[in-house]
């Protein structure tokens, strides 16, 4: 949007409301906002309903409100005038700085950075006399809007409530009878001393969180825990309910736990049957848990849940408003189980609520409720190494394992003449590179990987065309070989648009699949979708991944896994969805591919660089990694980690 454009719409909206000079130049600060997208026209629209309830606010209020819309949608739950950034308005020229790219879009930057410096300080005293309205405030430097500061004290008081010892503890005898596997290949394991403990602090307490990195078996451990439960405390598996953020996720919680059942080792005829009865739980979201949309959810504190364990996958995903709900919803005698990992990206909405569990539990002294994987079994070498400097702002690691340019080789030749196994590397983009240098690594990285005409892919979804029983629903040799062609690898994007965006990846290796883009894309074997809105009558949830097959006289369909299921849904009754050639990295959370290719955006100053983005990204691999970026966009995202400040941890009982 134009700036004048922006300036016209504010006006016609009554927002500044007033006209004289203070007014004028407060909506020229505000349109410089939204022609940036730093802020929305509806957010300035509430700004505009807040100032109203009052006669006596300046004009001038309405830049610290959009300064603190722009903090909610950084995370940030408190707008903390105490953070550098939130002095003298920095964040909002630095929210245009990021948008705009210095003047584009008639967005002067310096104009900007002038008039917010000239105002902030009498925007901070114009919005006091709001205080205790629908915005209010802790101290000198702490504000809320009103809905995010009644979930801080909420989800505060309600945890630090649940993680009171229960008293119960498990005997060596009793833990010993719910750790025992068998492995696919028939040779048995058990738990580890780490996954012992977590199990025994779930026992130990109605609130418990276990969080760790991939392959540290989280999800291996809640087979493990629900037996512990159900024989301790006298739980049904009717009591228990399976809970993730997302549609996929809550599927593979699902999936996980009924292979893990199916490997117990059971010491009687009663233990057989539990785990049977454990094997038969499915993975909701916690949306479809609580029934409905919030704040109308079907249950809540006048109407709990009827369950008495509540266990929730990927939890790091869940926002302060959702867990707010949530936790309202449990009946007092309810445990609460969070699993995570507290490195990944935080919500995409406000909150980080995995980390601010573990600092109340730092600050109180009740880390016995917590549990930390490290041990991973999937995940070694220059892979965890990698993770592990990303953490920690390094990158001597990937660094090390730069490909080669060549002139006259491909550069993913070089994984392939390398024992690449468990490797992370780095393929440098030159500064001021063209997008067609972007584009022949995508192209070459699909070729590589079979995703293109004549590849592995296609060919495996050929194999299927005439497998009745695959497209009845059961996963047959060929629909395995399928799905594995379609893990065999991912592109992972920071970004949506732009040239290292997830939409023109996906249009450019379409056109490269078919010749063209076609105004039906699915019209041929091999080409992989991502479903975008969870549709429970078709079996399908936003995040499943699956590839088209032609069958012979039937059309296009869609074939995705469900563990030892198959899903076939035609393409004109596919709920809303995406082609999968390339998915978002927060998309990706909780997915596993054999090979993935994270695609940093060009822009370095863009706000989803972050180390959090990077680990979630390369994290995803099971076999290998290939970060793309310039050097500026590597160093930008060491450079920031997302701090969010939510107020939960600092908030005490009152």
């Amino acid at each position: 949007m134009e700036f004048d454009e922006a300036r016209k719409r504010l006006v016609s909206f009554g927002i500044p409301g007033v006209e004289d000079g203070a007014a004028r130049r407060v909506c020229d600060i505000l349109a410089r906002l939204l022609a940036s997208g730093a802020v929305s026209l509806g957010e300035l629209q509430t700004a505009r309903d807040i100032v109203n309830r009052r006669q006596d606010v300046r004009s001038s209020a309405y830049v610290f409100l959009a300064a603190m819309f722009v903090s909610l949608r950084k995370g940030n739950t408190v707008f903390n005038l105490g953070n550098d950034e939130n002095r003298n308005g920095k964040l909002l020229v630095d929210a245009c700085r990021v948008n705009a790219n210095g003047d584009e879009g008639g967005i002067a930057i310096k104009e900007l950075e002038r008039a917010v410096a000239n105002i902030w300080h009498e925007a901070a005293g114009a919005v006091e006399p709001l205080k205790g309205d629908v915005i209010d405030k802790d101290d000198a430097s702490l504000w809320f809007f009103d809905r995010q500061r009644e979930a801080v004290a909420y989800v505060s008081t309600a945890i630090r409530g649940k993680l009171k010892p229960t008293g119960e503890m498990l005997t060596d005898a009793e833990l010993d009878s719910v750790i025992g596997y068998r492995g696919r290949d028939g040779r048995p394991f058990a738990l580890g001393e780490e996954q012992k403990n977590a199990v025994r602090a779930t026992v130990k307490h109605n609130l418990s969180v276990v969080t760790g990195g991939p392959g540290t078996g989280k999800t291996t451990i809640v087979c493990s825990i629900l037996r512990a439960l159900l024989k301790k405390v006298d739980l049904k598996p009717a009591d228990v309910a399976l809970a993730a953020p997302t549609g996929r996720a809550a599927q593979r919680m699902g999936e996980a736990l009924r292979a893990q059942c199916a490997m117990a080792e059971c010491g009687s005829e009663a233990d057989r049957r539990l785990c049977e009865d454990i094997g038969r739980l499915e993975g909701v979201t916690v949306h479809s848990l609580l029934g409905g949309y919030g704040p109308g959810w079907t249950y809540n504190e006048d109407n709990p849940l009827p369950h008495r364990l509540v266990v929730v996958d990927e939890s790091s995903m869940v926002d302060l408003v959702l867990m707010r709900s949530l936790l309202a919803a449990l009946r007092k005698d309810c445990r609460l189980v969070l699993l995570g990992d507290k490195n990944q990206l935080p919500s995409v909405e406000a909150g980080a609520v995995l980390g601010d569990l573990i600092e109340i539990g730092k600050n109180d002294g009740n880390m016995g409720a917590f549990a930390e994987l490290t041990e991973s079994r999937r995940f070694a070498g220059r892979l965890k190494e990698c993770a592990g400097q990303f953490n920690r702002g390094e990158c001597a690691a990937i660094k090390e394992s730069r490909l080669p340019r060549p002139e006259d080789a491909k550069w993913t030749d070089a994984l392939r003449k390398t024992d690449t196994e468990n490797g992370c590397f780095w393929y440098e983009l030159p500064d001021g590179h063209v997008p067609a240098t972007t584009d022949t690594l995508l192209v070459e990285w699909a070729n590589a990987y079979g995703l293109l005409k004549d590849g592995a892919l296609a060919n495996a979804a050929r194999a299927v065309r005439n497998d009745d029983r695959a497209f009845d629903g059961e996963c047959t040799d060929a629909a395995r070989r399928l799905f594995s062609a379609l893990d065999a690898s991912r592109i992972l994007a920071v970004v949506r648009d732009g040239p290292s965006g997830v939409d023109h990846v996906n249009e450019l290796l379409l056109e490269e699949r078919l010749g063209r883009y076609p105004a039906e894309p699915l019209v041929d074997d091999g080409i992989p979708v991502i479903v975008t809105k969870n549709t429970r009558t078709l079996n399908l949830f936003n995040g499943d991944v699956g590839v088209t097959v032609r069958r012979p006289g039937r059309g296009v369909h869609v074939l995705f896994p469900r563990g030892e299921k198959v899903v076939s849904c035609p393409v004109s009754k596919l709920p809303e969805h995406e082609l999968a050639y390339a998915m978002t990295v927060h998309k990706s959370q909780g997915s596993e591919f054999e090979n993935v290719m994270v695609v940093l955006p060009a822009d370095y100053g863009h706000p989803l660089l972050s180390r959090q983005i990077v680990y979630t990204g390369i994290t995803r691999a099971k076999k290998r990694a290939v970060v793309v970026g310039t050097e500026k966009a590597l160093a930008a995202a060491l450079r920031r980690k997302i701090e969010r400040d939510t107020g939960i941890a600092m908030k005490k009982e009152d």
